[in-house]
């Protein structure tokens, strides 16, 4: 880390990173504890953001910034999502509570005020949608979402899924939807060239990897769900369902958007007019920043 990264010279030292990240990790196991309600352990959410961190540090060298800088604000960017132990209270984004951490840590810290200004400006941008990103909003961007793409991510997608008690389940595999529509449009999703060539790498491998993982389930006769391509809104969804509930009837699905806290989310609900079985799903609708044919990337 540069020594302009804090207000003072004498700061830039190895142990005062260290400190900072130490404070940091100690602080976000705390309060992912109080949320989940278990006793504080690793958790999840300081993972990511070490992995973010270090992403964000690569993409930064190839956009021409600071890594340093990069490396803090993939630290800071989801540092407010378990504030005090609750999740979205008053449907405020995390982001903002993230800020706050970051505001407190340069006090504690010595942290350059500008880079706490363009840290900020950097993470109100992300849920904002704004037409003209900072440099260290794309780079932000891009590292956020390659975390949830490659082997690695659909590994941690498990991992959180059994950290809240679903592991592989009916539940765990609805919401593959999600992970398999991202996977099909990340790379036309990304603000940089770099994030594009990683995603355009990992985004197959993750693709495939459910397609597999779905078969062998099959094969075993353990879950019968497959997947569909489904066009909403001009979008090419890839839908995990069942063959048909548990009941044997035939399920129904309804498809919709809503507004949420940070991003219009869609909606896939499957029912069944039988036995009134309802499963739903909801997730952000992928951000595309270049039109590419659908489906050649992943598929």
């Amino acid at each position: 880390m540069r020594c302009g990264t804090f207000k003072e010279p004498g700061l830039c030292r190895n142990d005062q990173i260290q400190l900072l990240e130490a404070d940091l990790k100690d602080h976000i196991r705390k309060e992912e504890a109080g949320y989940s309600g278990k006793r504080q352990g690793e958790g999840s959410l300081w993972h990511h953001l070490v992995r973010v961190a270090h992403l964000a540090e690569k993409l930064g060298r190839s956009e021409g910034l600071d890594p340093a800088v990069c490396r803090l604000a993939g630290l800071f960017h989801d540092a407010g999502k378990f504030s005090d132990g609750t999740y979205h209270q008053g449907d405020r984004p995390e982001e903002e509570r993230s800020v706050e951490l970051l505001i407190e840590y340069a006090g504690r810290y010595g942290l350059n005020q500008q880079i706490v200004d363009d840290i900020s400006r950097s993470f109100g941008q992300l849920y904002r949608d704004e037409a003209y990103p900072s440099a260290l909003t794309r780079v932000l961007f891009d590292a956020d979402n390659l975390d949830k793409l490659g082997s690695l991510g659909i590994a941690n997608y498990f991992v959180k899924s059994g950290l809240k008690g679903n592991g592989i389940s009916p539940d765990s595999l609805y919401r593959l939807t999600a992970e398999l529509t991202y996977a099909r449009h990340a790379p036309a999703c990304m603000a940089t060239p770099a994030g594009y060539e990683l995603a355009s790498r990992k985004a197959p491998e993750t693709y495939q990897f459910i397609l597999n993982l779905l078969k062998s389930l099959r094969d075993d006769g353990i879950f019968n769900f497959s997947v569909e391509a489904v066009t909403f809104d001009h979008l090419i969804l890839d839908v995990v369902s069942p063959s048909e509930c548990e009941c044997r009837a035939d399920l129904q699905r309804r498809l919709w958007k809503v507004k949420g806290v940070k991003c219009l989310e869609i909606h896939v609900e499957h029912f069944c007019p039988h036995c009134e079985s309802r499963h739903e799903i909801r997730f952000c609708t992928p951000k595309l920043r270049a039109r590419r044919p659908e489906g050649d990337v992943a598929v």
